[in-house]
Parts: structure tokens; sequence; C-alpha cells
């Protein structure tokens, strides 16, 4: 991947680092993590073993006061699975303030633990200071990842900042970024769900032009969104080039088109539709119902 800095990237970055020191120390000066550990340190038993085993935040808390209390310190990759256990239990703002806690005591980072700490910061809405931590990385002279880039677009796509994220996207792939399916789908299902209908086919054949053959995830979601316009017979003829492809069609598929023909009052299509579905072995689904 190229080195990253873009012009797009720097108001981003610079605008969030004036204030992410004074987010970092908000968070980490809350009692509810000190509170939690110290309770739980007290009245626990000693937490040891893989933090993927963890099945709540607390035995988590007290693993975490036990690493940095320990002499020598656990390395970057004992924290980091630590911070990826308690992001799969959704508790982000108790991330970016261990995050914290470790940079006080000057643990290294790598370019994992900078991805967890981006993620946490778009799960909770700041995008910003997941750019001023991107910028951080450059600064260190740490080398993004795809997934770091990935999740920045993602975030961007959930805050509806979707021409912002396809622009950062054409701009990385200019450079030498490879993304991956997921990054892909995310433009393309955001750009078809804030009603960009016209933008998310372009993209989709952007996607088939460039030898990324999309799935039929992919392919529903523009499906969908010309089903929504009205524009039926678009959505029938991307249909069609599914099927030409070798990709199947799937329930979802069949009940965006069908639900369309409805709504047009186009009954005979439909139900020629639905038998075509049921001739091919998908199930019926409670959507078609409606």
């Amino acid at each position: 991947m190229g080195k990253l800095n873009p012009p797009l990237l720097l108001p981003s970055i610079v605008s969030a680092g004036k204030h992410l020191s004074i987010f970092r120390s908000s968070i980490s000066s809350s009692k509810t993590i000190a509170t939690h550990i110290q309770h739980f340190t007290k009245n626990s038993m000693s937490v040891r073993g893989n933090p993927k085993n963890f099945d709540n935040v607390d035995d988590a808390l007290i693993l975490f006061n036990e690493m940095i209390d320990k002499y020598p310190r656990p390395s970057v990759v004992e924290f980091n699975k630590l911070l990826g256990t308690i992001v799969r239990m959704k508790h982000y703002a108790i991330v970016v303030s261990m995050y914290s806690q470790i940079e006080l005591l000057g643990a290294p980072h790598d370019v994992y633990s900078f991805n967890i700490l981006v993620n946490c910061y778009c799960q909770l809405g700041h995008i910003d200071f997941g750019f001023s931590v991107l910028g951080e990385m450059l600064k260190l002279g740490v080398e993004p990842h795809v997934v770091t880039l990935s999740t920045l677009i993602n975030g961007l796509c959930k805050q509806g900042k979707i021409s912002h994220a396809a622009s950062l996207f054409d701009e990385k792939v200019d450079k030498g970024y490879q993304p991956n399916l997921i990054v892909y789908s995310t433009i393309l299902n955001g750009l078809s769900k804030t009603g960009n209908t016209d933008r998310a086919v372009r993209f989709l054949r952007m996607m088939e032009d460039r030898g990324f053959e999309p799935n039929i995830v992919a392919y529903n979601t523009v499906i969908d969104s010309l089903c929504k316009k009205g524009s039926l017979n678009e959505a029938l003829h991307l249909f069609s080039q599914v099927k030409v492809k070798g990709i199947r069609p799937d329930i979802v598929t069949y009940s965006c088109l069908i639900h369309a023909m409805y709504n047009l009052g186009q009954q005979e299509e439909a139900t020629r539709l639905l038998n075509e579905m049921v001739d091919n072995n998908i199930s019926l689904n409670i959507r078609i119902i409606y």
C-alpha cells in the first residue's frame, strides 16, 4: 500500500488532533473503570488463562489490572488480545480508557493496537478521532494496514458521510490500496441506502472492471435500491446478468423484485417470478407475503 499522505485526510487529522487528548482525558478520569477494577480485584479470585474465554467485562478488567501491575510488563500482543476481547463485548469506551492507561505506562503500540483504537472511536461515533489516530500512526512511522482504512471508511458510512467515504476509497485505490469485500460492500450499501442508486450502479460496475467479482449480497444491494427507486427494468436487467454470470440468486433477490412487481401492479410477472423461485428450490420467506 502506498504512503498515506493525502490532502483529503489532513483536515480530519488536524481538527481531531486538537480535541483528542481532551476526549481521552475525560474518559480516563472517569471513576467507572477504576471502581470496577478495585471492587472486583478485592472480591474476586484472580483471573488467569486466555482472554478469549471471558464472558463478561469484569473478568477482563481484573486481568487488565494484573497486567499493568506485572513486571516485566506483558507484550503489546497480550494487551491486544485483551483489548480485542473487550471490543467484542462492545465496551468501546472502556477500551479507549485502557489504551490511555497503557500509553501512560509507556507500553509500545503496533498497527493492531492502533486499529483497535480506531475501531472504538468509530463505534463511539467519533470518526474524527479515528482520523487523528491515523495521524498519530503516520507520525510514529507505523504503516497503516488495510484494516485501518477499512474501519475509517466504514465509520464514515455509518455517519452518513458516503461521499467522503467514496472519495477516500477512490483516492486510496489510486495509491495502491487493495480493498477487501467488506470495504466494497460497505460503500455499496451506503450508496444504496442513501438513495445514490446511480452511483451505486457505477460502483458495482467499477468492481467488475477491476476484476473484483461482486457476490450475490452486493448485487442484491443494488437490485433492491433500483426496485425502491422504481427502476424495475434496470433491476431485472441486472438480475439477468447475475444469472448469466452463474451467480445463484437467493430469497432476497427474488423478494425485492416480487415486491416491486406487485407495487407496480404486475401481478402476473410477480407470480411467474415466484414460481421460478420455487422451481429453483429457494425456500419461501415471510418477506414474500407482504
